[in-house]
Formats: C-alpha cells, structure tokens, sequence
C-alpha cells in the first residue's frame, strides 16, 4: 500500500497509516522508529518499522494489560474500523512441501 502517514501520534508513539486500496486503510501504533516515507509504495511482508522498549502510553485504554511494548493494528474501509479476519494470511502448511 501507499504510505499515507508515518509519524508520531499522541501517546501512541510512531504510526503508521497505508492505503491498501479499494477505501481500505490499515493504522499501526506503537513503533519506535518508521523506516517508510509519505507517499512510498511497501510491499506485504516489507519492514517499515522497529518496536522499541516503551509500551504504547494508551493501551490502558485498549484494556491491554501487559508492560511490553504493543503494536496496535487497525483495518478500515470508508474511515469505519471492520474485522480483519479476512486479512490475516493463513501460515499453517498444507499438504506436502516440494523441496526438491
């Protein structure tokens, strides 16, 4: 997606905002640093940034309860947040893997 912002945010530390396409949009709080421009294209799979030491100030709010750092992740289409069940790629290995 392009990268429709990539900056500090409140107490959210650095996020991210890409446009995936089709009025979708996916936002990520919580990094350290952002290793991305506005307005480049990254691919899936493409580091854009690093998780730091320091736990995401607002996750008290998000009913988070842990002291590590917490990348927050959020799809939207039409600026509405929407389930992300769909975008989650499937890792699990199916049937036999040719390495021959």
């Amino acid at each position: 997606g392009w990268v429709l912002y990539a900056g500090a945010y409140r107490s959210f530390g650095r996020l991210v905002i890409l446009n995936v396409g089709d009025d979708h949009h996916i936002v990520m709080a919580g990094l350290d640093e952002t290793h991305i421009s506005l307005g480049q294209f990254v691919l899936a799979g493409e580091p854009i940034g690093r998780m730091g030491r320091t736990k995401l100030a607002s996750a008290a709010s998000l009913d988070i309860r842990s002291s590590r750092p917490t990348l927050y992740i959020e799809f939207r289409r039409n600026g509405q947040p929407i389930d992300p069940s769909p975008w989650w790629a499937d890792t699990r290995r199916k049937g036999v893997s040719n390495d021959s």
